[in-house]
């Protein structure tokens, strides 16, 4: 019994882990910058790779963070935007690539797949999204059928499609909705 009582509270703490601001600032020394309607836009030879827009931002030059509310990234494909994601806050490190977005986090492709959750991490380079948290994932069909995933974990590319083979760390559970044609 007290072993159970131990795993429970440690399955607590991880849950808890999941919706918390993640805990990167150092402390209050340092120079730091505050913007109102903050936009970052990555582009190479003229060609938007994402584009990174706040309510406001504030850097922390000793730390070389971002914070930043209200969250919206625009991702491009062929300068095209091709999905987008929205979140509460989020945390960018200018120098590894890393941002942590968390609080209400949603994302959306312009196929209508979309990815809600608590906290997700976008890697620039490896243009990836991943979380450990419980996440919801609507898949509209060909067919006009609708495949909703609910489960602990995922990763994705930046345009919501999987990493080279799904693999579910946790259960997942899948339910699809809508009419299948029928061939008599």
């Amino acid at each position: 019994m007290k072993m159970v009582k131990s795993f429970a509270v440690a399955g607590l703490l991880f849950l808890m882990a999941c919706g918390s601001e993640p805990d990167q600032w150092s402390d209050e020394s340092g120079q730091i910058q505050t913007v109102a309607q903050f936009r970052l836009v990555q582009a190479e030879n003229g060609i938007r790779d994402w584009m990174l827009s706040g309510d406001s931002a504030v850097y922390r030059e000793i730390d070389s963070l971002l914070f930043i509310t209200e969250v919206n990234i625009v991702f491009y494909k062929d300068d095209v935007p091709e999905s987008f994601v929205r979140s509460d806050t989020a945390t960018s490190d200018l120098l590894n690539g890393m941002t942590v977005l968390w609080g209400d986090v949603h994302a959306e492709n312009i196929n209508g797949r979309t990815l809600d959750t608590d906290l997700l991490n976008w890697s620039d380079s490896l243009e990836t999204f991943e979380t450990d948290c419980l996440v919801t994932f609507v898949v509209p069909e060909s067919t006009g059928t609708v495949t909703t995933l609910h489960g602990r974990g995922v990763i994705l590319d930046t345009g919501l499609s999987a990493v080279g083979d799904v693999i579910v760390r946790d259960s997942f559970t899948a339910v699809t909705t809508g009419e299948l044609p029928f061939d008599e």
